[in-house]
């Protein structure tokens, strides 16, 4: 993913580039006229000057366009070889104006996009091959310019090519910077993640732990204020808890409690909250569902526990004791909690291992 962003953002420069060097030929060709017709060209020189020079830098351009249309992978180094092709030209047929030689620093210039040591050497070459090849051909001859003005250029180029080191070293190290930077807001936000994940979980069973629970709770029964909707509370307690724990050591009960999760887990939906309340008991809020369907639920969970072939008890199986509450709007969680509480203690006291419903009316205490 990082290798293909990164491809994204280099073809994205190599197009504002390609747009560039089309405006810098827009832009170009008015000058070039006004010159023309300021310093009183030959009308035929001037015609075939920009006829030759138009049609020059389209063909690079349009050879530039085909390139990153079929071949974008292999843009970069052609792009910078325009530039000094058209830095070439333009400089080939203006030579009599003294600043057009300051062209040759835009492949130097466009190098330095790319954040890499390796295209700025090669744009330094091309600045010099070109400028080598305007003296021989052009500038000795028609624009009285001596080898003393080609050793003149070297230190410029140099001045200009530690300049342009110096900014690809800084960009590099500002990137290498940002890069630790957002390594480091990661890491910080993954820690974040985990250590609110541990302080609203439970390490054993990695169900939500008491504290989650209550917030859980007291947030569903804001919602209710505004908008009715069902909401019940099961406790699940499971049955001779402490016998297992004397019997086989803590560490099968707490395989056992492992067990009991994933199996509580794996039944409820979406939209239901499963917390370890405490020790061996449990609690699940139900929402949006009415009492029967909570019931039947609750019922193939047990029977689905009591089924289970525990292998740290020596293929025994658990039971579970639950009891359910539904919400009353108006009355308080801890009623409401307690209703539930109350129907699990008389499902222990009446046999274990069965699920009772909460049917007296929840009625705060005065």
């Amino acid at each position: 993913m990082q290798i293909d962003a990164y491809q994204l953002h280099r073809h994205a420069w190599n197009r504002k580039l390609l747009n560039t060097y089309w405006f810098l030929v827009m832009i170009q060709l008015p000058f070039e006229l006004l010159y023309s017709f300021t310093a009183k060209r030959d009308a035929s020189l001037t015609s075939g000057h920009l006829i030759v020079s138009v049609l020059t830098m389209i063909l690079i351009l349009l050879m530039l366009e085909t390139t990153n249309k079929f071949y974008k992978n292999h843009l970069d180094y052609q792009i910078i070889s325009g530039g000094a092709i058209l830095s070439f030209t333009i400089i080939f047929f203006n030579y009599e104006i003294n600043l057009v030689i300051l062209y040759l620093l835009l492949p130097i210039f466009v190098s330095i996009f790319y954040l890499q040591f390796s295209k700025i050497i090669y744009s330094i070459g091309l600045s010099l091959v070109s400028f080598s090849i305007l003296f021989l051909v052009k500038l000795r001859l028609l624009a009285d310019y001596t080898f003393i003005d080609l050793l003149t250029i070297l230190p410029v180029l140099t001045i200009i090519s530690i300049i342009t080191f110096g900014i690809i070293k800084r960009g590099v190290e500002i990137l290498n910077n940002l890069q630790i930077t957002t390594e480091l807001k990661q890491e910080l936000l993954i820690k974040n993640i985990i250590m609110d994940k541990l302080s609203k979980t439970d390490a054993l069973t990695d169900l939500y732990n008491h504290i989650t629970f209550h917030e859980y709770l007291d947030e569903l029964i804001v919602q209710n204020a505004l908008g009715h909707f069902c909401i019940h509370i099961a406790v699940l307690d499971i049955d001779n808890f402490k016998k297992v724990n004397d019997t086989y050591g803590h560490r099968a009960g707490d395989a056992v409690l492992k067990n009991v999760s994933s199996t509580l887990k794996s039944h409820v939906g979406l939209n239901d909250f499963v917390a370890r309340y405490g020790g061996e008991e449990f609690a699940i809020i139900f929402t949006e569902k009415n009492t029967d369907v909570v019931f039947d639920l609750l019922e193939r969970i047990r029977w689905q526990i009591s089924q289970m072939k525990q292998e740290e008890l020596n293929g025994q199986s658990v039971t579970i004791s639950i009891g359910l509450s539904e919400y009353q709007p108006g009355t308080s969680k801890e009623l409401l909690f307690a209703g539930a509480d109350q129907s699990l203690y008389t499902a222990k006291k009446t046999g274990k291992n069965k699920t009772i419903i909460h049917t007296a009316p929840l009625k705060e205490v005065r």
